[in-house]
């Protein structure tokens, strides 16, 4: 048994990808659990990032005071075109958001439920497309900061979507899409004075995930959270994102559940 806090899984890219469920200094290497069963027992308890423990988060795994004064539950986080830290204005905490938001960053065009665009810091790009269960993914540009990788986003935004079809990606594998062609098509959408900073590669990544089984369909029941079950259990057939795949067509997120003190049993 091992107790502690869930932490998103960390990802290494191989084919397929290589996954370990982190529960406090627990290390897992999940992908051995495959075609096994597995337990998440939560105690009914939940820790803030600022270690503060709770019955229950406020909003989206904060406490209250985190959600309303912490700078990683600042809009900026979810408006990346709202920051502000590379012109030297605060929002909640300069020191923090120089060193979170003055990197290069990534806008990405990736293959996930279908055609997306997204972006990340430079370090993180490999990460982020594993997290989000891209299969295919190109670099579309690259900027010095997380504002005007926002800027970019924003007008991509306006005829791409940002979002990952959680459903869809975890159905089985898209369709493979000629990445080059569709970059090539959405260049003309960066802002003219952004143009300097598009990326001449034209590498596309691909990436397999270490799934036995797709669900056939995943109805809202079968979107597992501890909030309807205390305890998540079943044979793992897969897992891709930052998700689960057990049997009976059952997923959880992990993600979602940062924070909760679990038991992990197998």
């Amino acid at each position: 048994m091992n107790r502690g806090i869930i932490t998103k899984m960390r990802i290494d890219y191989d084919r397929p990808v290589q996954y370990t469920f982190v529960v406090s200094d627990n290390f897992i290497p999940l992908n051995a659990y495959l075609n096994k069963t597995i337990c998440l027992k939560w105690i009914g308890k939940v820790q803030c990032c600022c270690g503060k423990q709770l019955s229950e988060f406020y909003r989206q795994n904060f406490c209250y005071q985190c959600f309303w004064n912490a700078p990683q539950a600042s809009p900026s986080i979810f408006k990346p075109e709202l920051c502000t830290a590379d012109l030297g204005i605060e929002e909640r905490d300069l020191d923090w958001e120089q060193e979170f938001q003055i990197d290069p960053h990534y806008i990405y065009l990736a293959n996930s439920s279908g055609l997306k665009v997204g972006i990340t810091r430079k370090t993180q790009k490999m990460t982020r497309w594993m997290d989000q269960g891209a299969s295919q993914a190109i670099l579309l540009a690259e900027v010095p900061n997380r504002r005007l990788s926002g800027l970019i986003e924003l007008e991509l935004k306006k005829i791409l979507s940002d979002k990952t079809n959680w459903r869809k990606m975890l159905s089985g594998v898209p369709l493979a899409l000629d990445l080059k062609k569709e970059k090539e098509k959405y260049l003309s959408t960066v802002p003219a004075d952004l143009h300097q900073y598009i990326i001449d590669n034209d590498e596309v990544t691909e990436i397999t995930y270490p799934v036995i089984t797709y669900p056939l369909k995943i109805p809202n029941k079968n979107s597992l959270s501890f909030q309807k079950d205390h305890v998540v259990e079943g044979k793992l057939l897969g897992i891709k994102g930052q998700y689960l795949i057990l049997d009976n067509d059952r997923v959880f997120n992990v993600r979602r559940h940062e924070g909760y003190i679990i038991d992990f049993l197998f």
